[in-house]
C-alpha cells in the first residue's frame, strides 16, 4: 500500500517551503483549468499540482482529459501553464477529430497543439508496466511537459485476468506516480474504469484509489454528464454537472424526454 504524507507537509515539500506556521493566504495552490466550468467548480479552480488526480466512471471522461491536455497549452491568464503533456495510453483515447475541434475551439491550431501531445500507447499489462516503472522519468527528461495522463491504468490487468501478480504491479505503479508526482509538482490524472463490484468505485484495487488523492467519478446519459467528488484533501464530497451539446436537426422522441427526467430524478 502507498505510504500516507500529510497533506500539508505534503504541499511543503512540493514547494519547497520549510516546516512552520503559515496562514492559508500564504500558501499556493498552483492550479491548471480543465476548460470544463462545471469541473473547474467541482475541483475549486481545476487539477492541482504535486496531487494526483483518479477519473474513473464511463468512456465519456476522457473527452474531458483530451481537453485539459488542450487547455494545458494555453496561457495562464486563460487558465493554462503553457506546458506539453505526456500520455500513456492504456485506454486508446486519442481521436484526432476530437482534439481538432477542442483546438478550434480555444483559437489554436490543431497541428500545434497534437505537437505538444506526446503520447505511448501500450497494448497489454506488461507494456503498461514498463511505461510507467521504467520510462516515465526519460520521458519527462526529454520532454518539457508538467501534465501526465496515465489512461485505463488497470484496464488491461483487468481484461487479461486479475492475478496477485498484477495486483502487486497495480500498488508498483500507484506509489511510483504518487511519488513521480509529488517530487516533480507536475500536474497528473489518471483514468480508470469502474469497479464490477460497485460501479461508483475505481477498478483497479485499494492501492489505486489510495495512492490518489483527488477522485472524480463520472456519469454519462443522454443529455448530460454528472460529476461527484468523491475524495479530495481539501472540500467535502460534491456534485456537479454538465449539459451535452445539443444536436441539431434530430428529431427525438417523447418518450426521450420522460426517460430523461427519469434518470435526474
Amino acid at each position: 500500500m502507498c505510504s500516507i504524507i500529510h497533506y500539508d507537509k505534503m504541499r511543503k515539500i512540493n514547494q519547497g517551503l520549510r516546516p512552520g506556521f503559515r496562514t492559508a493566504e500564504e500558501v499556493i495552490r498552483l492550479k491548471l483549468g480543465t476548460g470544463n466550468p462545471a469541473l473547474d467548480r467541482l475541483l475549486g479552480g481545476g487539477i492541482e499540482g504535486g496531487l494526483v488526480h483518479l477519473f474513473y466512471g464511463d468512456r465519456g471522461l476522457h473527452d474531458d482529459l483530451l481537453g485539459i491536455a488542450i487547455q494545458a497549452q494555453l496561457p495562464k491568464n486563460k487558465g493554462g501553464i503553457q506546458s506539453s503533456s505526456i500520455i500513456i495510453d492504456s485506454a486508446n483515447i486519442i481521436h484526432i477529430d476530437q482534439l481538432t475541434d477542442i483546438s478550434y475551439e480555444l483559437d489554436l491550431e490543431p497541428e500545434e497543439v497534437m505537437d505538444r501531445i506526446y503520447i505511448s500507447r501500450a497494448f497489454n499489462s506488461s507494456q503498461t508496466y514498463d511505461l510507467v516503472m521504467n520510462q516515465i522519468d526519460k520521458f519527462f527528461d526529454r520532454v518539457p511537459a508538467r501534465v501526465l495522463f496515465v489512461t485505463g491504468l488497470p484496464n488491461l490487468f483487468i481484461k487479461e485476468g486479475i492475478s496477485g501478480e498484477s495486483l502487486q504491479q497495480l500498488t508498483h505503479m500507484a506509489t511510483k506516480i504518487m511519488t513521480f508526482t509529488l517530487q516533480r509538482g507536475i500536474f497528473t490524472v489518471i483514468s480508470a474504469q469502474p469497479s464490477e463490484q460497485n460501479r461508483h468505485l475505481p477498478a483497479g484495487g485499494k492501492a489505486l484509489a489510495s495512492c490518489a488523492q483527488v477522485h472524480v467519478h463520472v456519469e454519462e446519459s443522454k443529455s448530460y454528464f454528472k460529476y461527484v467528488l468523491a475524495k479530495h484533501p481539501q472540500y467535502p464530497v460534491r456534485r456537479a454537472s454538465k449539459a451535452k451539446p445539443p444536436r441539431f436537426g434530430t428529431t427525438l422522441p417523447l418518450s426521450y424526454f420522460d426517460q430523461e427526467s427519469k434518470e435526474k430524478d
